[in-house]
């Protein structure tokens, strides 16, 4: 087969239905030109991910864990981070799905997350996106391999859906897939990794697909495929996405359909499918609701100035202009968001290609069926405005609620890079089609409008250079350059290499379109543009996402081992640099921190403790996780006494809490030397929870990863305590402490403490009659007791409360305010409850609480007690839960302001929580219903249509011929010209 029949062979196929005679796909030889994008695709894929696709690495930023302890000091000691920006993924999105993953293979689907904060759901809504059908690698694969195959299952779903749309629309095989290679590589697609933003983005074409086709046809079948691709999206767990497709979605049905009679019954049946499509997940949405009417929601509100900068416009061709967020490899992302947020990256092939579709004006109109060219074209412009300039366009959209008031709108990125793409298919399309019917251009007002488009993006282009530039110059001056430095030479040369691919994509559609022979170069020139956008993309997404060792996922280490087996059914919480996020999930380690919604009250109590729990005034944030200050009264605090805080975590780098004892020596000095351990009488005798140096003189300051032991004795020379610690913030001058868990040495126990460096430099001390000058910092009764001194520092806080205590005496304290101030004032009894409102009696008498299950979505208890009282659970679960009382239905009462209550009288009884939000069995019911009204009716139209075409034959033999009729004006199924009678054949 000779090139020019193979560019031939891409005609757009006219017929909705294939002939019954016609071969399977399977058994059909593949076009060239199709081959080279399906390989361009493969190479994509393959380049793109890597390592990962056979486990080699890992997809997972887990770099991020060296920040905290007790990673930062052993297993992450030389471990550099891979990707800025994906802190969200580390400590929220893949804790969420391994837990999920790991509840699946046990045998439950769990609804709620009882490890992090006061718990929150998990699988019970579409918050962490864990229904998503993408997000299935996750239920049978190790989370560490999980996001690999997850991500394959997207570029799937996108490329195929894109696929389908194009291939609806009668474009060729190779433009359809090249379509959706365009969008598979587009920024939104690539930079959410790991996050549920993707798994909602990658059905975008596929609600357009199935829009369309019930556009084109009145089948119930197609209107199912609408529903499937909304609830789809719905589950992927970011309902914003959804809602900007929606709405173009909604567009682009009433752009295809008209107006009229027939059009008003598209409208319909599309408005049915959505709906249809969102009842058969309201299993999920319905507790969504419920949940999110209880969240703590506050600072989102969005103004007119919050959108992309215009020169960000640079990064659709040359996505790392602005800096990298790849540490070590040039100036870091400089502008005004982080990265994910801002790049637009769509690839120099694919804005090339764009371009053409719209300089093409008439070619492109005429590749598509009647006002679909408008739409994309139009809507593409709209939604740059909005993204980009920002304006009263957008402060007319936040005047609407959520999408655009509550929600950045960087997000709808996603889809504009669909609308991108298509108009990149439709140009490779064009070309494509000249290629098979040149002729010279003979209509000057086409050679003029052609002229004005790659002029205005020329000047377009050259003003965002020259408004990049001045930023980047501000950048360098603030660096001391003046004149220019790092950052403008990174933007050039991150620019050039941009134009380049630019020019080579320019240089093969000016041959595409203006030399029809020879075959063997106009088929290279069309093979050369999928491969151009395939590499380009590979090169974009190899410097974005992370490839990690896969030992370093979550690794376990002795603090995870020692909380594993003392916490039991209460949490740890910790200071900064112990704490990050809901990483601790992962090992079923239940946490007062976390990275999720937080329930409004719960949150209160939160806020109340010293320090900003969520972020530093003015600008709370909704659902970041708490991180309290190192200000030594957190760790004490009544509050955690109520929240069941049983362990508190701090670094090693963290002074332990309780009086210090300095000694700045008598002005001389001791060098301590690798390999030679010194022993110095211990200045105080008895319990202790660490022992500091100071070192002294210059060139001190910085981590050389040396290790300064420890070990003290009591006078039999038994050793009492010894730990390590890094040399992080050694500093002259500044007492450096080993924390040492030395609670348990008696009073007036004497000591010595022997002091050793592993490896050199020697550091100097400051030192008292020859030896190192020793500082101590002493036990107290303070309710702390340094249990373990390790890569961590954990106290046991031996005043909290039981996560779930009884409650013999009850105060009353209407006052929201005024209930939090007795809380956090340490007066209250601790068989005390404050409620809000008068409630049943308690009698003051004890009662023994057992926990029979401490599970996902039920606790069980079992209380014997000697009166009646109140059993207090300290979570977040009043609103979203239910109780029972030896199987009787009880009412959940607030309790301590955040937390919750039940009644229970004298006796033994059985007191069972289970997860229960309002709306969650009326969503089961719709849910159930539609799916049975949607199966029924798809069943009943195929059995009818069956029925009727296997009567055809018999009813064409009697039936008289009717004569063709005519195409009723404004119908949607225009028929596309046959190659070589489009706007450009020849005469």
């Amino acid at each position: 087969m000779s090139a020019t029949q193979e560019l031939t062979d891409q005609a757009p196929e006219v017929a909705d239905e294939p002939s019954p005679k016609a071969r399977r796909w399977w058994r059909r030889r593949p076009d060239a030109l199709s081959a080279v994008v399906v390989f361009a695709i493969a190479l994509f894929a393959l380049a793109g991910i890597g390592s990962p696709l056979w486990g080699q690495t890992s997809m997972t930023e887990t770099g991020l864990l060296g920040r905290v302890s007790p990673y930062t000091d052993t297993t992450f000691l030389n471990t550099p981070r891979q990707t800025l920006d994906l802190g969200d993924t580390v400590d929220a999105a893949i804790p969420n799905a391994a837990l999920f993953g790991d509840a699946i293979r046990d045998g439950e689907w769990p609804s709620w997350n009882p490890y992090v904060l006061g718990g929150g759901t998990l699988g019970g809504t579409p918050n962490a996106g864990m229904a998503s059908p993408v997000a299935v690698p996750f239920w049978f694969l190790p989370a560490w391999l999980a996001p690999t195959y997850m991500l394959v299952l997207e570029l799937i779903v996108a490329i195929g859906g894109t696929y389908l749309f194009l291939r609806r629309l009668r474009l060729g095989k190779p433009a359809a897939l090249l379509g959706g290679l365009a969008f598979a590589t587009s920024a939104f697609m690539v930079v959410w990794l790991n996050w549920p933003q993707t798994r909602v983005a990658a059905f975008i074409p596929a609600l357009f697909w199935s829009l369309e086709m019930v556009v084109q046809n009145r089948r119930i079948r197609d209107m199912a495929l609408v529903a499937l691709s909304v609830a789809a999206m719905l589950l992927g767990g970011f309902p914003a996405v959804t809602g900007y497709a929606l709405g173009t979605g909604a567009l682009y049905v009433l752009a295809r359909s008209g107006w009229g009679r027939r059009a008003f019954a598209t409208w319909v049946r599309a408005f049915v499918a959505v709906g249809a499509g969102a009842a058969l997940v309201a299993i999920q949405l319905g507790p969504w609701v419920s949940v999110m009417s209880t969240v703590l929601v506050r600072g989102r509100a969005q103004t007119p100035d919050q959108h992309i900068p215009t020169q960000v416009l640079l990064t659709s061709i040359a996505p790392y202009v602005f800096g990298t967020v790849r540490p070590g490899q040039g100036p870091a992302w400089y502008e005004a968001r982080i990265f994910l947020e801002e790049v637009s990256y769509v690839g120099a092939g694919v804005a090339v290609l764009a371009v053409v579709a719209v300089a093409l004006a008439r070619s492109g109109r005429a590749t598509l069926p009647r006002g679909v060219w408008w739409f994309f074209v139009v809507l593409t412009g709209a939604w740059g405005v909005v993204i980009y300039l920002g304006g009263p366009p957008l402060e007319i959209l936040q005047k609407l609620p959520y999408l655009f008031s509550d929600n950045a709108v960087e997000r709808a990125r996603s889809i504009l890079g669909f609308l991108i793409a298509v108009l990149a298919a439709v140009g490779f399309q064009v070309l494509l089609d000249r290629s098979r019917s040149y002729r010279p251009l003979a209509d000057r007002r086409r050679l003029v409008w052609g002229v004005l488009v790659w002029g205005g993006v020329a000047v377009a282009g050259a003003g965002l250079y020259f408004m990049a530039r001045r930023f980047a110059l501000v950048h360098d001056a603030g660096w001391g350059f003046p004149g220019g430095g790092p950052h403008l030479g990174w933007l050039n040369r991150e620019l050039a290499i941009g134009l380049m691919f630019v020019a080579v994509a320019m240089g093969a559609a000016f041959w595409l379109w203006f030399f029809p022979r020879p075959a063997l170069l106009r088929f290279a020139a069309a093979a050369l543009l999928p491969l151009l956008v395939a590499g380009q993309g590979a090169l974009w997404v190899h410097n974005y996402w992370p490839r990690t060792d896969p030992k370093d996922f979550y690794p376990v280490t002795d603090v995870h081992r020692y909380l594993s087996a003392n916490l039991g059914h209460e949490r740890f919480w910790g200071s900064n640099g112990a704490v990050l996020g809901g990483v601790h999930q992962v090992d079923e380690l239940r946490g007062l921190q976390g990275h999720s919604f937080i329930e409004t009250r719960f949150a209160e109590m939160l806020d109340k403790l010293p320090g900003y729990q969520f972020s530093a005034p003015p600008k709370p944030a909704t659902f970041l996780w708490p991180q309290p200050l190192n200000d030594g009264t957190s760790p004490t605090s009544p509050l955690l006494d109520r929240l069941s805080i049983a362990e508190y975590v701090t670094p090693p780098t963290q002074i332990p809490y309780g009086p210090q004892k300095v000694d700045v020596g008598d002005g001389s000095t001791y060098t301590l030397a690798p390999g030679k351990p010194v022993t110095v009488p211990v200045p105080v005798t008895g319990a202790f929870r660490g022992i500091g140096i100071t070192p002294t003189g210059p060139g001190i300051t910085g981590t050389l990863h040396r290790h300064i032991t420890v070990t003290v004795r009591d006078a039999t020379g038994r050793v009492v305590a010894s730990a390590t610690r890094l040399d992080r913030y050694l500093t002259a001058g500044k007492q450096f402490y080993v924390p040492l868990a030395g609670e348990d040495v008696a009073a007036g126990t004497s000591l010595t403490a022997s002091v050793s460096l592993d490896h050199g430099p020697a550091i100097p001390l400051l030192a008292r009659a020859g030896a190192p000058a020793i500082s101590v910092v002493s036990s107290t009764n303070d309710g702390l007791k340094l249990v373990f001194d390790g890569d961590s520092e954990i106290y046991q806080r031996t005043t909290a409360l039981p996560r779930a205590r009884w409650a013999s005496s009850t105060v009353v304290e209407p006052s929201g305010p005024k209930r939090l101030d007795l809380l956090a004032s340490g007066t209250l009894a601790a068989d005390a409850v404050v409620l809000d409102a008068p409630g049943p009696a308690a009698d003051g008498k004890p009662a023994d609480v057992r926990w029979d299950v401490d599970g996902y979505d039920e606790f069980k208890l079992s209380v014997d007690a000697a009166g009646a009282g109140y059993l207090v659970l300290a979570d977040a679960i009043q609103p979203t839960w239910q109780v029972t009382v030896d199987g009787e239905r009880a009412d959940l009462v607030r309790a301590d302001h955040g937390l919750a209550a039940v009644h229970v009288p004298a006796g033994k009884h059985v007191v069972d929580f289970r997860y229960g939000p309002k709306y969650a069995d009326l969503g089961a019911w719709v849910s159930g219903i539609t799916l049975a009204i949607v199966i029924g009716a798809v069943a009943i139209e195929w059995w009818y249509l069956r029925r009727r075409r296997s009567a055809g034959p018999a009813e064409e033999a009697t039936a008289p011929e009717a004569p063709p009729a005519a195409a009723p004006s404004g119908a949607v199924d225009d028929p596309l010209p046959a190659p070589g009678s489009g706007p450009d054949a020849p005469h």
